[in-house]
């Protein structure tokens, strides 16, 4: 019975995409397998002669070594396929420098030079040797396809999370709060639901933190959301504040508090996906709005130094006068 070919066993054992863990999720590209693939292909067609140039045989090589070494600099869970790469490029480095290019000049005389199979059999056999111990290999190899969740591409959820906010606000949130996002965008992505609502919420309350101290509200002592809230609502109250925070946000914050944050921190009380997606969803649009206010506060700030300079201004020519 003929061998399997190369291809087919790539093919067989990378599916869609593969992970080591919601904390350290990577991505397999799949065409670099592919590519992989085909290259082995068609080296060993073009080593199936008995007879050729040896400038023939090193055009028939000389695609592979590239890609055996991104497979072998790849972190894709294999280890001693990767040897028997390593091997396979190491082969093929010595025939190239031995037969065509010594000292990795050209040589015109030596491409000419006519070879026998036996001249690049060893070539040959290292492949063979490569696509056995890659399908042995791939039994131990943990391979998922995640699918799609809600209208979500997965790829984004996993790398880009935090791109559920809006791009407009993203410059003005901490790079621990977009953590937070995408970490939450990773859960969801791996049916972690509760998980997800968890980390949409600790970065929920990063923005909040930031937000409030735009008003000069010190916040290093709270030690609960309530204890947020309770600082925007006096603000608000607060007749003779002139920067105070937006009562709708203090009313979504609050609601959050009251039907979100306070029952999941409970271990009776968890999220489905579909759960977890309206949170994160909701965990964004109250972010937006909190950089929105922010953004309304420091922007009458700035009129108001911009009025008071000029203010200052005019009074002082008109003292010269």
């Amino acid at each position: 019975m003929r061998d399997r070919p190369v291809f087919d066993v790539l093919r067989i054992c990378y599916p869609t995409a593969t992970t080591s863990g919601v904390g350290n999720v990577k991505r397999v590209n799949l065409l670099e397998y592919f590519e992989l693939a085909e290259s082995l292909q068609s080296t060993k067609r073009s080593l199936s002669v008995e007879k050729a140039k040896a400038g023939n045989i090193f055009f028939g090589v000389m695609g592979l070594p590239q890609k055996l070494e991104s497979f072998i600099a790849n972190d894709n869970g294999f280890g001693t396929c990767k040897r028997v790469a390593n091997d396979l490029l190491t082969c093929i480095n010595d025939w190239v420098s031995e037969n065509v290019m010594p000292n990795g000049s050209y040589s015109t005389e030596l491409f000419e030079t006519e070879l026998s199979s036996w001249q690049w059999g060893n070539i040959s056999r290292k492949i063979d040797s490569f696509r056995s111990v890659f399908e042995a290999e791939c039994h131990d190899i943990d391979i998922y396809s995640v699918g799609q969740i809600a209208i979500y591409k997965t790829q984004a959820l996993v790398s880009d999370g935090a791109n559920i906010i809006a791009g407009e606000y993203r410059a003005d949130i901490s790079e621990a709060a977009l953590n937070e996002f995408n970490n939450a965008g990773k859960c969801l992505a791996f049916d972690l639901p509760t998980a997800c609502g968890f980390h949409a919420l600790r970065g929920l309350e990063l923005v909040l933190d930031d937000y409030l101290s735009s008003f000069a509200v010190k916040t290093d002592k709270f030690r609960s959301w309530n204890d947020y809230i309770q600082a925007a609502k006096k603000l608000i109250d607060d007749q003779a504040a002139v920067d105070k925070p937006s009562p709708k946000v203090a009313a979504m914050l609050d609601r959050m508090r009251e039907l979100d944050r306070n029952p999941l921190m409970h271990p009776r009380d968890t999220l489905d996906i579909v759960g977890a997606d309206q949170l994160f969803k909701l965990a964004a649009i109250t972010v937006g709005e909190m950089v929105r206010d922010a953004r309304r506060v420091k922007r009458a700030q700035k009129v108001a130094l911009i009025a008071s300079k000029a203010g200052a201004e005019l009074s002082d020519g008109q003292a010269a006068e």
